[in-house]
């Protein structure tokens, strides 16, 4: 089995490697692509990795447009050449949905894992899709309907599971009284756009609570970034409040359920992380800003208005005006407000309670369906076969 793997960001490499690793226990599999670690340990020799492809928000896609036009022509041409069996591309949307007709231009099938926000905004793209996926793979309990409800028929869709359900283990969450967990992004761009305000709002929170202690799991797609390295040392933006937080700070490389499963709370960056929190079952306060112009387009072209973490996503629905925990946004992401809303779950232990009980049950919500890695390498053999059988 041949496969074309795009797998653009740090999140979707882990995703990648564990469902390509379920593939090759049914199947030998030759990759080629983008991709990080998760893929290479697969054998993939990837073209780009995910710290290369990093974008975040609409302004920020637009300077990289020459890289990614050649980006396009690299890998049509080896799409070309290798004639793969089908192209897998994950998330990553802005690149992957102008990639697919260019491949299905070749003959090649695309199957594309793990859905689009089109159900938060530009919902037209629903149309595009149908034109040029062959199978769309979603891991949310309400896509799949949502998609029945508002694509062409013509667009096949799998819900099956998120995979970070297989990714934290289901360990008991055992907090410590007085630890935070810090989480500013996986991309060098979140990084740099959040770690000042996470630190700063970690500085307020300890001179309010002294006692507190803070853990930052330094995701792995940043442990060899000069721009981390930098964001994180004494000679950095952040000096001044690193300096003042002293040791009651610790950057570690641990997967972050490890060190979530020992903390009262979690200041999170709003996306994938929030699950992964969720599902370990600590309260958290959901944190993301993007650049002005980014926003100013969200805000005059998009007209959602519903919750955007994927923690409260999962608990209350599309649209819903319901929070689980609390979300900051832009402007609202400030450090003053963020130590405010953290010290909340502080100082009010039923808050506290209520929070983490509502999401001991985003596991079970997820559940249901069997493993997901699993599903998703079992769609992709039968949608083969079932071409093979043509």
């Amino acid at each position: 089995m041949k496969i074309l793997v795009v797998a653009g960001e740090a999140s979707a490499d882990i995703h990648a490697g564990h469902v390509i690793a379920k593939l090759q226990e049914q199947r030998e599999v030759q990759l080629f692509g983008i991709g990080g670690t998760h893929l290479v340990h697969c054998g993939l020799q990837p073209i780009k990795t995910p710290r290369e492809m990093a974008v975040v928000g609409l302004s920020e896609a637009l300077k990289k447009i020459p890289q990614t036009l050649s980006l396009f022509r690299e890998l049509e041409a080896i799409a070309a050449r290798e004639k793969p069996d089908f192209a897998l591309l994950l998330d990553l949307p802005d690149f992957n949905l102008r990639l697919a007709p260019r491949l299905k231009r070749l003959g090649i099938p695309v199957i594309y894992y793990i859905s689009p926000q089109v159900w938060a905004w530009r919902s037209k793209r629903v149309k595009h899709m149908a034109k040029c996926l062959d199978l769309l793979l979603t891991i949310l309990p309400f896509e799949k309907p949502w998609y029945e409800k508002n694509a062409p028929s013509s667009l096949p869709v799998e819900y099956v599971g998120h995979p970070v359900l297989e990714e934290v283990p289901a360990f008991p969450y055992e907090p410590k009284e007085l630890q935070v967990a810090l989480l500013p992004g996986s991309r060098e761009s979140e990084l740099e756009r959040l770690l000042p305000s996470f630190l700063e709002a970690a500085v307020l929170m300890k001179r309010a609570r002294p006692n507190l202690t803070f853990v930052l799991p330094l995701a792995e797609s940043l442990r060899t970034s000069a721009l981390a390295r930098r964001a994180l040392s004494l000679e950095g933006p952040s000096a001044a409040f690193l300096k003042e937080l002293g040791d009651s700070l610790a950057v570690l490389e641990k997967p972050s359920h490890e060190l979530l499963r020992a903390s009262k709370l979690a200041i999170v960056a709003s996306g994938t992380a929030t699950l992964e929190t969720a599902i370990v079952g600590v309260p958290m306060v959901v944190v993301y800003k993007v650049s002005p112009s980014t926003a100013f387009l969200f805000r005059h072209l998009v007209g959602y208005s519903g919750a955007i973490a994927m923690a409260n996503l999962v608990h209350t629905g599309l649209g819903s005006v319901e929070r689980v925990v609390p979300e900051l946004l832009q402007e609202s992401a400030n450090p003053a407000n963020i130590a405010k809303t953290a010290l909340e779950f502080f100082e009010n232990q039923v808050l506290w309670l209520q929070t983490k009980d509502r999401l001991a049950q985003t596991r079970s919500i997820l559940s249901g369906t069997g493993s997901p890695t699993k599903n998703a390498a079992d769609a992709m053999i039968r949608f083969l076969e079932k071409r093979l059988a043509k």
